[in-house]
């Protein structure tokens, strides 16, 4: 294999490793699929187990994390270049929700930090899920990465579904609201998050435990399934408010807040009408199933960047159909690592190139030259040999 590298230093190109893809430095893309899928799934001493066991190869620990970073080094340079296609439908799509929460992961030297987790999930008229976009993006300060993803995979969703209605569904976090509400057309609050509200202030409602448990359900019920539920609960709520002359419990206070912040989503009756999903548990199940299980078992401990190539490898896994057009864009297209070089060191290092290969030309070239005169000798003395 030919190695070649810039006079200015850097990193080592090789040609040959190129063409054929060579991910990690070591592994085929074949290898490199199968290893970074179960790393995708498992730790990597289970995924050295399964190799050992399933396949009679013994692989070291750290060749599984590395390759499983070399992939997710190449999903994230890629993220916001190759798009993926949306699978057809067994249905006609009638509406899409777009949904975003939030859940914790250990981070080395820095503890447990917040990972954001988005849904793109397509309904058709009767209410009924047909296929899901999962999004998950490690801790980082703003949300500015998660947020441009999320335009990233609502964007293609609407070049391709422009007239459908969006409907935003999150909990009450007013980050999720100042997103949703200038991207969908109808905003949602999650119900059962509003129903832990009113668990938490049946307490002040009612002191008897039986009397609390028939208000709660009564409350849930009439939330659900009454025109203007929410505005017959924030009534009650506030009339119980007026009876404490002293101190007013905090429990109180918060939960009327929370029902006056958010009164114009909690129409629930029109929802369920329409066919829209109320709760969240489609993006609840994402930050379980995405993040928190492969990313918070016992004793891990992640970096940012190791954290954010794991996601997409779960983001792709978990969405039908983009795992198989990940690697079809890696067995097409050779990805270019990025690198930091200047215009004038990569016109450098090419010129280097074209030098060498001019080098290996007319070393070739000197060759076939000697070859020549040497069978022209050999014809010589042939003839002269055996005509005399």
């Amino acid at each position: 294999r030919h190695v070649y590298q810039s006079g200015f230093g850097g990193r080592i190109v090789v040609p040959m490793e190129r063409k054929c893809r060579i991910i990690g430095s070591s592994s085929t893309p074949r290898f490199a699929k199968m290893v970074s899928w179960k790393y995708g799934q498992l730790p990597a001493g289970k995924v050295s187990e399964d190799l050992e066991f399933n396949h009679s190869r013994k692989t070291s620990r750290k060749l599984i994390q590395s390759l499983g970073a070399a992939v997710g080094e190449v999903a994230r340079e890629k993220e916001f270049e190759w798009t993926y296609e949306i699978p057809e439908m067994e249905d006609v799509v009638d509406h899409i929700c777009i949904s975003r929460d939030g859940t914790t992961t250990p981070i080395l030297k820095e503890g447990y930090r917040e990972t954001m987790c988005g849904t793109l999930s397509f309904y058709n008229s009767k209410g009924d899920r047909l296929h899901t976009i999962y999004t998950a993006c490690a801790p980082e300060y703003g949300k500015e990465r998660f947020d441009r993803v999320m335009d990233m995979e609502l964007q293609a969703v609407k070049k391709q579904y422009p007239r459908l209605t969006y409907v935003g569904l999150a909990d009450g976090a007013k980050n999720n609201w100042k997103y949703l509400e200038s991207r969908t057309e109808v905003q949602i609050l999650d119900f059962f998050h509003a129903t832990e509200h009113l668990a938490e202030v049946s307490v002040v409602m009612r002191k008897d435990e039986l009397k609390r448990r028939e208000w709660l359900d009564e409350a849930c019920h009439d939330l659900k399934h009454k025109r203007k539920g929410a505005q017959l609960i924030l009534r009650e709520l506030k009339e119980r408010r007026k009876q404490f002359r002293t101190t007013i419990p905090e429990t109180l206070d918060k939960t009327i807040t929370y029902f006056e912040n958010n009164l114009q989503r909690m129409n629930y009756v029109n929802y369920q009408k329409a066919g829209y999903p109320i709760g969240s548990g489609v993006t609840e199940a994402a930050c379980k199933v995405v993040a928190k299980q492969r990313l918070s078992s016992s004793g891990m401990r992640w970096t940012i960047l190791a954290a954010q190539h794991t996601l997409l490898l779960r983001g792709l896994i978990c969405t039908n159909g983009r795992w198989q057009q990940f690697w079809n864009y890696v067995k097409k297209k050779a990805y270019k690592y990025t690198s930091n070089w200047s215009r004038t060191q990569s016109r450098y290092f090419s010129l280097n190139i074209r030098i060498l290969n001019q080098r290996q030309n007319l070393n070739r070239f000197s060759q076939r030259i000697k070859w020549k005169r040497h069978h022209q000798l050999v014809n010589f003395l042939f003839r002269f040999v055996f005509e005399n």
